[in-house]
């Protein structure tokens, strides 16, 4: 066997929603964590620093026994429909040239990868009651305020919160027990959201955005029968 390319269909996006931070006794299983921090003694993986994200053992495999200090958040994670789904890293420079560079501009890297991407797809309602799915009218809310009236004098409004967001990206769900199952994890900031109505097109949700705070990774975990999505 080969390698081979896969279809953006076998790529699932996410967005992870942090609960409540956990401080004492051992992670559950097959279970995604946010380091919140590390005690002297930590017992949690090595080298992944606060903001990280790691996932725990297997159902068959000991747990991680939190130590003094380590507080960790456990993540529930929720599909973003998507079309398409990029991501761009582009590490910065600096001009070296001098004299001795025999006419050529000269640069070197600056250690900075800027991180940046974007997410298609369309705003979806249901047709039955008329409200909008959670992955469209999540981001809306992010860019504009939102007022529900039920039409008997009830109004509640939500002013617009565009939070960091945790991104999750997996690039081949098709993995089964004992492959690798490949992760993009980011931390994002949502910088601009597209919609609209043409007359003869979909009504989309289309999305950019940039690295926020908190390390990136590629994560990549061997998958169990727990993990197969």
């Amino acid at each position: 066997m080969g390698y081979e390319t896969k279809n953006g269909y076998k790529a699932n996006v996410f967005s992870a929603a942090r609960g409540s931070a956990v401080t004492s006794g051992d992670t559950t299983a097959n279970t995604w964590y946010e380091v919140l921090s590390r005690g002297s003694s930590s017992t949690l993986p090595a080298r992944i620093l606060e903001g990280g994200v790691f996932k725990s053992p297997d159902t068959g495999s000991s747990q991680i026994t939190l130590a003094a200090g380590d507080s960790v958040y456990p993540l529930t994670l929720t599909e973003i429909c998507k079309t398409d789904a990029t991501i761009e890293g582009e590490e910065g420079t600096i001009e070296v040239t001098d004299d001795c560079e025999s006419g050529y501009t000269s640069y070197i890297l600056d250690g900075y990868v800027d991180l940046k991407g974007s997410l298609g797809g369309f705003l979806k309602l249901d047709d039955s009651t008329g409200v909008i799915k959670d992955d469209s009218l999540n981001f809306l809310k992010r860019f504009l305020d939102y007022v529900t009236d039920d039409g008997e004098g009830n109004y509640v409004f939500t002013a617009k919160a565009n939070e960091k967001l945790l991104l999750m990206i997996c690039l081949n769900k098709d993995a089964v027990a004992t492959e690798k199952q490949n992760w993009l994890i980011v931390p994002v900031q949502i910088t601009t959201l597209g919609t609209g109505a043409a007359l003869k097109d979909a009504q989309k949700r289309d999305l950019s955005w940039v690295k926020a705070q908190g390390p990136a990774s590629l994560y990549a975990r061997t998958a169990f029968a727990a993990d197969v999505i």
